[in-house]
């Protein structure tokens, strides 16, 4: 059944790609995250262990419900959609390092990361190469969060190396990558190109896809 799945959520992943621009693009990423949501069900449902600790499933929904924000602002550029978008992918990370955090506390290295990219953002934002305007303080915020996911769901792999976890730590790197593509398509002062933005698309909902898989596996609790 997974496989199945697998294959639904590909396609209407490739179908945000070809809806780029389009009104019907927002609509094209809510059945794309209603895709990688199901998947995630389905593979916590056919793993017999430990299964992975709330509220971290919880987050595959609200990142879906952030991405369908972010595609009406593609549309409309309005700012509101814009910060709705960046507040549901926020309480997503929250819901996903809660869950991470359960199943290990948080170690040195990740902590540094995350810090570390927030201060790179911020000297970025200080010296002009990006302008985020009134949303920079939470800009920060998220650029901590997001690195902070990253960073633990990499160390929980490094130090518990099972499929779960590395899957998990594999579509977390991407997720952050595409963050990272998502900086220089909206706030930079160039404007962001199309290969940028098929780049971010497919970072982000390729790290979806790993991060729904890695639910088929058990979680890494001690």
């Amino acid at each position: 059944m997974i496989p199945v799945f697998v294959l639904l959520y590909l396609a209407l992943a490739g179908g945000v790609l070809a809806l780029r621009g389009k009104p019907a693009y927002p609509a094209a990423k809510a059945l794309a995250g209603a895709g990688f949501c199901a998947l995630a069900g389905v593979c916590m449902l056919r793993q017999g262990g430990s299964p992975w600790p709330w509220p971290l499933p919880a987050g595959f929904v609200l990142c879906a419900a952030g991405d369908v924000a972010m595609g009406g602002y593609n549309l409309h550029r309005r700012t509101r959609a814009l910060l709705w978008g960046i507040v549901l992918f926020a309480a997503g990370h929250l819901c996903f390092l809660t869950g991470l955090f359960r199943c290990g506390a948080p170690g040195p290295g990740a902590l540094v990361f995350a810090a570390a990219m927030a201060l790179v953002l911020g000297l970025l934002l200080h010296r002009g190469r990006l302008d985020m305007g009134r949303l920079a303080p939470g800009g920060l915020l998220y650029c901590f969060a997001v690195s902070l996911m990253a960073g633990q769901s990499a160390a929980l792999a490094l130090a518990v190396p099972r499929p779960g976890p590395l899957l998990f730590a594999a579509g977390g790197a991407l997720f952050w990558l595409s963050d990272l593509l998502l900086l220089g398509l909206y706030f930079s002062r160039k404007k962001g190109s199309r290969v940028l933005h098929i780049a971010n698309l497919a970072s982000y909902y390729g790290g979806m896809l790993l991060m729904a898989l890695s639910l088929a596996w058990p979680a890494a609790l001690p």
